[in-house]
């Protein structure tokens, strides 16, 4: 799902597009303003007294759009909803994904779509109370409804974040992060050292402590590289970058060992080093883009520029060749949609949760600011090489990216 905007408030242009686009075509006529202005809402709110009462979040008016009845020029009377200086028609036969043109479930500016909304020519439903478009006081009953849902939606969120306090684990005990490796040395039973990489619970790859074990793990990009390294041909020693461990003797200095891999060589990204994913203009791709991500590919790393089509996005989501994506994250290509979807422990998937986390904010090659929702099928159409490029490098879905986002967290 896409919008676009230029600074703070919506263009002329961008209200230029109509209320055909909010209405059903055999009930309206062609308009220049599709969002209403100021001018044209007119509030319904109680009259003013010496002390006025706080503006409520929520605020509802009435607006009259050009329509055809019954053949003929005409006006119909619709809700319009504001939040700050931002206002949308309450028109019928919409959802709420085409009413929200300013993304503000997305943003985090609504803590959800309307429970129960309905909307016709005659009447708004939200929530199971029904307010009447002709009622006098129709705008100030709708905006107290309103009102109610999003008390009622606070309250729900404030339970479940004291449910999760009360139920988290203490600090020291609490998991690790999903997209992070760590190590474990161990000795085998033969009384040698292997070297095991774990994300979260998970084993991702366990090697004996020898050169292509670990030549294994650098390929892989599941440890960094040192700038230089030698094993001990009996694999009693190893040395990182002038650091001796040894194994022999009855010195034993896995544990060592095992904290110096942890603090130097566990993967990182640089907050300002370069995307993994890159994306290409390509008129001979069916898409019209290629893209560029690290794989590995019969056990040899490669980086090379293919076509962005199905089955780019097939190799991209599998965490046996290519460690670009989250653990979990599958991205498909259904031509014109990209979906991102999160896979689940019985092997299904679902859509990622929306909200400001799966919002890609990008600046398009037309300098044109965009909100890319990832929670909902995105088109390529329309789409350019820089909104590809944030899309496919978003911390939502990239690995990467995460911990980079995390790596610039403030402690605590």
């Amino acid at each position: 799902m896409l919008l676009t905007r230029k600074g703070e408030r919506a263009t002329r242009a961008e209200q230029s597009k109509g209320v055909r686009d909010m209405m059903p075509e055999s009930r309206l006529k062609n308009t220049q303003q599709s969002r209403p202005s100021g001018e044209d809402i007119q509030p319904e709110s109680s009259a003013a007294g010496p002390v006025p009462e706080p503006q409520p979040e929520i605020r509802i008016g009435k607006a009259l759009v050009p329509a055809e009845v019954d053949g003929r020029d005409s006006t119909v009377m619709l809700f319009t909803m504001s939040l700050g200086e931002e206002s949308i028609y309450l028109a019928p036969q919409k959802t709420w994904s085409q009413l929200d043109v300013y993304k503000w479930r997305v943003q985090g500016k609504l803590p959800g779509t309307p429970a129960g909304l309905e909307i016709t020519l005659d009447y708004v439903k939200v929530g199971g109370e029904t307010v009447s478009i002709s009622e006098p006081e129709g705008a100030e009953k709708l905006e107290r409804v309103f009102a109610k849902w999003m008390a009622s939606e606070k309250e729900a969120s404030e339970l479940a974040k004291e449910k999760a306090r009360t139920s988290a684990r203490p600090l020291d005990a609490a998991p690790q992060e999903e997209d992070q490796i760590r190590f474990q040395v161990e000795m085998d039973k033969n009384g040698q050292p292997r070297i095991r990489c774990l994300e979260g619970k998970d084993m991702v790859a366990d090697v004996a402590l020898t050169v292509p074990g670990l030549t294994s793990l650098i390929t892989q990009g599941f440890m960094r590289k040192p700038g230089s390294w030698k094993i001990g041909a009996l694999r009693n020693w190893i040395e990182l970058d002038g650091e001796l461990f040894k194994f022999q003797s009855g010195k034993n200095e896995t544990a060592r060992l095992e904290q110096a891999l942890n603090q130097r060589y566990a993967p990182i990204a640089d907050p300002d080093g370069a995307p993994d994913v890159q994306v290409f203009e390509n008129a001979a791709s069916t898409t019209g883009f290629d893209i560029q991500f690290p794989t590995l590919a019969t056990g040899l790393a490669e980086n090379r520029r293919r076509h962005l089509d199905p089955e780019a996005m097939e190799l991209l989501s599998d965490p046996h060749r290519s460690r670009v994506l989250r653990k979990g994250i599958v991205v498909k290509l259904t031509p014109p949609n990209f979906l991102f979807k999160q896979q689940l422990p019985d092997g299904g998937e679902r859509p990622l949760e929306p909200g400001p986390e799966a919002t890609v904010s990008v600046v398009g090659n037309d300098g044109v600011q965009k909100w890319i929702d990832l929670s909902e099928p995105v088109s390529h159409i329309g789409l350019g090489q820089a909104e590809l490029t944030a899309i496919f490098n978003h911390p939502a879905i990239n690995r990467r990216a995460k911990l980079a986002q995390q790596a610039q967290a403030p402690a605590g």
